[in-house]
This record gives structure tokens, sequence and C-alpha cells, in this order.
């Protein structure tokens, strides 16, 4: 600490001392160290919860495209008679960790390939009331999980069935 005593010849009867401060006081710098410490634990924790949701809008993201992708394939044939016949081929299939593939066959991006897909069927009747009419089809739909089984996304569409002309 520094202190400066300074004594001035008109105190020096009444034995009073004039002290001049300079710096500060450990006690002043602790709780400078204490502000400072707690600005950057909380700057730091919101760069980490702000990672984390950009982790997760970019899994959710690429679970909803994988699923709209394996959609399409699925019922990229449904609406003839004979693509019609082998929709139910698809109930139940599934694409595993690290096989997920595009349209062609070739294997998706990275980004893609941490999730699991999977087909489910069921038949299905759907009413239209407001003009009387009753369609047949099939409710398709395809779920992207994670490694834990978590629903990231889900993509469920009605697969009407063909007409005979």
């Amino acid at each position: 600490m520094n202190y400066r005593l300074k004594i001035s010849a008109r105190n020096c009867r009444t034995g009073t001392y004039v002290m001049n401060r300079r710096g500060l006081t450990l006690f002043e710098s602790l709780i400078a160290i204490g502000l400072l410490l707690a600005t950057v634990t909380a700057v730091m924790s919101a760069l980490a919860a702000g990672r984390q949701h950009a982790n997760e809008a970019r899994m959710s993201l690429s679970a909803g495209l994988a699923a709209e992708m394996l959609m399409a394939r699925v019922t990229a044939k449904a609406s003839t008679e004979e693509g019609w016949n082998d929709l139910e081929v698809w109930n139940g299939y599934q694409e595993s960790m690290g096989q997920i593939e595009a349209g062609s066959g070739a294997l998706l991006p990275e980004a893609y390939q941490s999730m699991d897909l999977q087909v489910h069927m069921a038949e299905g009747r759907h009413e239209i009331p407001a003009i009387a009419v009753r369609v047949d089809g099939r409710d398709v739909r395809v779920e992207a999980r994670d490694t834990n089984g978590q629903l990231l996304a889900q993509v469920v569409r009605f697969v009407p069935e063909p007409q005979q002309p």
C-alpha cells in the first residue's frame, strides 16, 4: 500500500496527520476481479447456449430434409396402379445412421448421417363432408430420430388410392 504521510506544520501541535492515497486497496481489487469474472462467465454461458441452439436447429433442419427426401422416394410412383401396389413394400423400411441415401442411391453428406429414418404406413380413409366424398388411401409417415431415439422430424402424407379409369 502506497501511503504517503504528509505532516504540515500547522497540524503538529494537535497531532493530526493528513494521508494521501494512491492506487487501489486489496478489497477494491477483489471486487473488480469478481465483477470481471461474473461478466466473463455470463458472456461465455450465452455463447455456449447459442452454440447449442444452433446445433439443435441444424439437426432439426437436416432431419426434416432427409425425411422429405425419403418421403419423395416412397411416394414417387404411388399415383399409378403398379406403384400403389408396391407402396406397401416400404412399410417398416429403415435407413440406419451412416446409411442415409439420396434418391440416386448415393449417400447424403455427413450432416445427414447422424440419424435413423423409418417409414410407417396405415390404411386410411379421408372424408370431405362439404362434397360428400370418401377417399381411400394410405397414411405414410416418415420419422427421423437421433442416436437416443428422440424424434427430430416427422413427415406425414395421405396417398390416395389411384382411381380405375
